[in-house]
């Protein structure tokens, strides 16, 4: 099973749409983490999305300001739906399966889209 990560345009940044390719895909500010945010209201390592089959699970790692999934806190862990959001300081991240024809392409390196075109879950 394929998730895509769709990280949303801010500031210089244009949107793009990140592909797990991992089963323990680490969030956070740290060099060693998959997707890294230099933010000072995100941990250093903030929280791991988990690949498990057809199952994807959100962790969060104690981080201080917490993990959201669709803007309740996990506390732990919990299982990501299609479609959901994930919140971890000022950033929201959409969650989607890697249906074929739902997602543009499976390019590792992520896509990039205009700001204010990002696909609808």
């Amino acid at each position: 099973m394929k998730y895509h990560l769709v990280v949303p345009a801010r500031e210089n940044e244009p949107a793009r749409e990140l592909l797990i390719q991992q089963d323990d895909f680490l969030i956070g500010r740290d060099t060693d983490c998959d997707l890294r945010l230099s933010d000072s209201t995100i941990s250093r390592h903030h929280c791991i999305l988990h690949v498990s089959g057809h199952e994807l699970t959100v962790i969060d790692l104690g981080s201080s300001n917490g993990t959201y999934l669709n803007g309740q806190r996990v506390r732990s862990q919990a299982v990501v739906p299609d479609g959901a959001e994930v919140s971890v300081g000022s950033w929201k991240f959409h969650v989607s399966l890697g249906v074929p024809g739902r997602n543009p392409g499976d390019d590792p390196t992520g896509i990039t889209y205009r700001p204010g075109r990002l696909p609808r879950t």
